[in-house]
């Protein structure tokens, strides 16, 4: 009978861990902080986009916008992965960064050395993984993820430009 029980146990202990992995790596607020140094304050509002709920900070210095901080979650292997998309008042990509990661691999896509290959980019650009966006080995799900992330934020970004909400 106990070893019954601690075969459920482990098989118990094992099922919680692959479905409640989680990695929290920053804050949004400390990603905004980094992305825009000068920064003094945002205001926060949520769009939907596909049925997915984003979240679009404008940041400001006084009265001056700064640029945007997207969050949003794009699709892993089996669970989202939150990202913020930090963009500036020209439309380009100032960096990006992962919030919150659920899988138990392909974690490797919050290095710096992936993340950099966005830093400039517009929505002009291709942003295709195996062409212009070098993929993180064992981690092509999740460097798909980041990089339609991107797209989605430059998107959401390009028409709030072109259609300003107070306009």
């Amino acid at each position: 009978m106990k070893q019954g029980l601690a075969g459920v146990v482990v098989v118990f202990s094992l099922l919680l861990c692959a479905r409640g992995f989680a990695q929290v790596f920053i804050s949004p607020e400390e990603a905004i902080k980094q992305t825009f140094p000068k920064y003094q304050k945002y205001t926060v509002e949520t769009h939907t986009v596909d049925n997915q709920k984003v979240d679009v900070f404008r940041v400001l210095k006084g009265r001056k916008l700064l640029g945007w901080a997207v969050v949003l979650n794009e699709k892993g292997l089996k669970e989202p992965i939150t990202f913020l998309v930090g963009i500036d008042t020209a439309g380009k990509v100032l960096d990006v960064y992962v919030l919150e990661y659920r899988e138990p691999h392909g974690f490797e896509i919050r290095e710096r050395t992936f993340m950099r290959q966005f830093l400039g980019k517009t929505i002009d650009e291709p942003l295709i993984v195996g062409e212009d966006i070098d993929a993180v080995t064992h981690a092509t799900i999740s460097s798909k993820a980041a990089t339609v992330a991107v797209k989605k934020a430059l998107k959401i970004i390009e028409d709030l430009r072109k259609h300003p909400p107070h306009a």
